[in-house]
């Protein structure tokens, strides 16, 4: 418990600290960062931990991005209080692969959440009722709890603070009854029903919780730009961050956020590689894999093994032993 606190302590100075010691280019690339560990926290419970495969976090992210948009821009709602229902409308959106989700999992699953993706892409995020300009929707406000959004310097620190909060909270889920219900529910759904334990309701709690972060991580990138517009969210991304949670691999929420950190943070340092970003996410899976199919929470345990042996070994002379 000390170390939870005093990690929580760590990442809450770390917004400030980015703020007070880094450039405006160093943190416009942390808050994407950010933004691609929100994305990723929601994502690592629905896979790893609820066993399903979604590929429509970007549509949902988009989702999030447009009501939080037009709620501020339109209806003159409070930046805060339009993020908060940016996140409610992923969630209900959500529930359109969410309840599927209840009668069907794996390769089934897996291309409706894609017909999901495809649809917001090319039909919801074009229409006039939902983006009413071409150009996209600007915002109204120009700050957020006090600070200025249009300012990388400024806007780090409540998108850190938020990032280090949704982080320890999906890492408390994680370790609660209910994460360890989730995981049963992934492993067999007959076993977990058997125990008692809702399968439905916990596919949907995975389902709703994966939406809300990436409401979140939608209504931040919004305000990280400034305005939002329909190209802002292709689904090429989709397959992006599911690479970064499955390159993480089973286990703690910490590698895959470590994984969607760096494919955030590398379009922008190497924007000028074009296309080739996008065979980041597919190069990376194919090269962890390799050396460990369990992804880096695999290469993780195996480097501790591999400490704890090192420092359990007793050497030849320090046993009394002797050599001829």
């Amino acid at each position: 418990m000390n170390k939870q606190r005093l990690g929580i302590a760590i990442g809450l100075a770390l917004p400030f600290l980015c703020a007070w010691r880094l450039s405006e280019f160093g943190n416009t690339v942390v808050v994407q960062m950010a933004i691609g560990i929100l994305t990723a926290a929601g994502l690592h419970v629905l896979v790893h931990w609820a066993g399903q495969i979604s590929l429509a976090q970007v549509a949902l992210m988009g989702v999030g991005a447009f009501v939080t948009a037009r709620a501020n821009a339109d209806f003159s709602v409070p930046l805060p209080l339009a993020i908060v229902l940016g996140m409610a409308g992923a969630v209900v959106a959500s529930l359109a692969i969410g309840l599927p989700a209840l009668r069907i999992r794996g390769l089934a699953l897996a291309i409706t959440t894609l017909a999901f993706a495809f649809a917001a892409s090319r039909w919801l995020f074009v229409q006039h009722w939902l983006v009413p300009q071409v150009s996209g929707i600007p915002l109204r406000d120009r700050t957020l709890f006090g600070f200025d959004i249009t300012e990388s310097r400024e806007l780090i620190i409540p998108v850190g603070v938020i990032c280090v909060a949704v982080v320890a909270l999906t890492h408390r889920l994680g370790s609660s009854t209910i994460g360890r219900s989730l995981r049963m529910v992934a492993h067999d759904e007959e076993v977990a029903s058997a125990y008692g334990i809702g399968v439905p309701a916990h596919k949907l709690l995975a389902f709703c919780y994966a939406a809300a972060c990436a409401g979140l991580a939608g209504a931040f990138t919004v305000i990280s730009i400034g305005r939002v517009g329909p190209p802002a969210f292709p689904v090429n991304r989709a397959v992006l961050y599911l690479s970064a949670v499955l390159l993480g691999g089973p286990g703690p929420v910490f590698a895959s956020l470590r994984a969607a950190a760096g494919f955030a943070a590398f379009p922008v340092l190497f924007g000028g590689l074009g296309r080739f970003i996008d065979l980041i996410g597919p190069l990376a899976i194919l090269a962890v894999v390799i050396a460990s199919p369990a992804g880096l929470n695999g290469l993780d345990e195996r480097m501790h093994k591999a400490l704890a042996r090192r420092r359990h070994a007793v050497p030849a002379h320090a046993s009394g032993g002797t050599t001829s």
